[in-house]
């Protein structure tokens, strides 16, 4: 397990992310106060619970999540290997201590500084996702070409979620219903590539919710489409 990401952290909450979310959260120039000040409390917790954490995801162990069958997943496997693709299982948590804090909101009626905590957090993980790309390309010989999320693709099921967390850190688990606890985390499993003609397309691609809030812009498509499972995870949902 490994402490969230050095440099989000440091640059959290500084003026650049907090003018970010506000505008994409529509706030009035003077909401900036307010959401500095939130981001403020909840900086204590994230520095003392955030973190991520990855583990080798053998191509046999994603077959079976997948429920192909025998002679399709020696195939994939073989087309995978030979390409040089492998992957990873990746869990990113904002630790409990942002649920307990939005719990006391709510329970003091402050709904406006629990959509705050939501907007900041949000950001604070989609921001991670870059943050994960480029750990993988600075720390190793790969680099990531693609996310899968549970829920998303119908080779990734959300029923596959429970397996998903197997192995990985106790710190997150999920529930009955697939919701992961705490809420303010994602599980996702990354697809790393040595093919240098292949880069990653971001984690929008291949969803269909044309209007969400956190619709990303990149280099090679304007306005992708966000992953539905990576927003549902993100807002607790």
């Amino acid at each position: 397990m490994s402490p969230f990401f050095t440099e989000l952290l440091d640059n959290y909450p500084g003026p650049a992310f907090l003018e970010k979310v506000r505008g994409k959260y529509h706030y009035e120039k003077d909401w900036s106060e307010a959401l500095k000040k939130s981001a403020l409390e909840m900086l204590p917790f994230l520095q003392k619970e955030a973190f991520w954490e990855s583990m080798p995801a053998e191509w046999s162990d994603t077959v079976s999540l997948r429920q192909s069958a025998p002679e399709e997943e020696n195939a994939a496997g073989s087309r995978r290997k030979a390409a040089g693709t492998k992957y990873e299982r990746v869990v990113i948590s904002l630790g409990a201590g942002l649920d307990r804090l939005q719990e006391q909101y709510s329970e003091q009626g402050s709904l406006s500084k629990s959509y705050m905590l939501e907007a900041l957090a949000g950001e604070l993980l989609m921001e991670s996702y870059a943050a994960y790309n480029r750990y993988v390309a600075e720390t190793t010989d790969w680099h990531v070409a693609r996310y899968h999320f549970p829920g998303s693709e119908e080779a990734y099921p959300l029923e596959m979620l429970p397996e998903l967390l197997a192995g990985l850190t106790k710190r997150v688990t999920c529930n009955a219903a697939f919701c992961l606890i705490p809420k303010k985390s994602v599980v996702f499993v990354a697809e790393l590539t040595q093919d240098e003609s292949v880069q990653c397309e971001g984690i929008c691609m291949g969803c269909h919710k044309m209007h969400c809030t956190n619709r990303i812009e990149d280099d090679f498509q304007t306005r992708r489409r966000m992953v539905h499972y990576g927003y549902s995870r993100i807002f607790g949902k």
